[in-house]
């Protein structure tokens, strides 16, 4: 069995290219702007989560503020199911938070490998911040909607 030797300083290594076509050029832009607008997606979807999820905390909170509460908010079920709607909507909103804060990042400026591992790292993690936050603001939509049909169904 022959055994490969490392390529040295004097060894040259010749790799075949040909240009971009047209088309390879126009869905390498599109990939490149996609990259670019990503960030700015995410935090866009970020914020929406954040807006949806403090107006229904208000909406909450002003409901149980009213002096003459409805009879059905005294049911436990309700009581429990909007609980969980309430803790729903805070995680999501925490999570949602995270995808928006700032964060510092330190790496060095003239390496361009650095700044693709810094440019993937903040991707993934708000791409985790806002894909838990919005799945846990739909299971408190859920809740939500349980609840109604509770009211409709079985207190009214």
């Amino acid at each position: 069995m022959a055994r490969k030797s490392k390529p040295t300083q004097e060894d040259e290594i010749f790799v075949e290219s040909t240009p971009l076509s047209a088309e390879d050029e126009r869905l390498d832009k599109l990939f490149d702007e996609m990259e670019q607008g990503s960030l700015k997606t995410l935090e866009d979807a970020a914020r929406q989560i954040i807006t949806l999820s403090t107006a229904l905390l208000g909406a909450f909170f002003g409901l149980m503020a009213f002096k003459d509460a409805p009879s059905y908010l005294g049911f436990f079920e309700i009581k429990l199911i909007g609980a969980l709607a309430l803790i729903s909507f805070m995680a999501a909103l925490f999570f949602a938070l995270q995808a928006v804060s700032p964060k510092r990042y330190d790496f060095p400026r003239a390496s361009l490998t650095a700044k693709r591992k810094i440019l993937e790292e903040m991707l993934t993690n708000k791409h985790q911040a806002v894909n838990m936050a919005a799945w846990i603001f739909g299971v408190g939509a859920f809740l939500m909607l349980v609840a109604a049909l509770d009211i409709l169904i079985f207190r009214l």
